[in-house]
């Protein structure tokens, strides 16, 4: 494959695969990208590209997804058998270099797969990708103090906990059980690793 399409002509495309306020929590995912990699070291231009393009599938994600993820060699989570619309990461996986017409590094794959349930091998990149889809300026749900108190960690890891201790929370509520993909992504924080 070729190099790549360059930002603005992925965030076109993707303005025409999504609703329009899709579209502008994406715009709100990538702001905070760009932030966290500035923080911590890494390319805003890679946060830029991955926080666009990982909703582009949120709405091809139906009772198909599951199949079609599996035979692209895509492992198939319980909760997301349950609940093919979580499949839409693995989707926009699939489709990233074919959308991006040319090369794109399995690390940006790997970032958009895991960004909803996280994973203990989402990498840096899949990292700022959970935290800014969870606190993007758009979310209701949070206030300033909530947010300020997710950036107030110093390592990616410690705001990841910081949210899913927030997100317990609200599950513990509703009666909601998490992932057990999720589960294990907080353990292997919690034992110390590093993603």
């Amino acid at each position: 494959m070729s190099k790549r399409i360059g930002y603005t002509e992925l965030e076109a495309k993707v303005r025409g695969m999504i609703k329009e306020k899709r579209f502008v929590h994406s715009l709100g995912v990538v702001e905070v990208s760009r932030m966290l990699a500035e923080r911590f070291g890494l390319s805003s231009d890679d946060a830029a590209y991955i926080g666009i393009y990982h909703d582009a599938y949120r709405y091809q994600a139906d009772g198909t997804a599951p199949a079609y993820c599996r035979a692209h060699g895509v492992e198939v989570f319980p909760e997301e058998e349950k609940e093919p619309m979580l499949l839409h990461g693995a989707l926009a996986a699939i489709h990233f270099p074919q959308d991006a017409e040319g090369d794109v590094p399995e690390y940006f794959q790997t970032a958009v797969r895991h960004h909803t349930l996280g994973h203990k091998e989402m990498g840096r990149y899949g990292a700022i990708l959970y935290i800014a889809d969870y606190m993007e300026p758009g979310r209701k749900h949070l206030d300033d103090d909530d947010r300020r108190r997710i950036l107030s960690g110093e390592r990616l890891e410690d705001m990841i906990i910081t949210i899913m201790d927030m997100q317990g929370e609200y599950f513990r509520k509703e009666g909601i059980k998490s992932a057990a993909v999720s589960d294990e992504l907080y353990r292997f924080i919690k034992d110390g690793g590093t993603l």
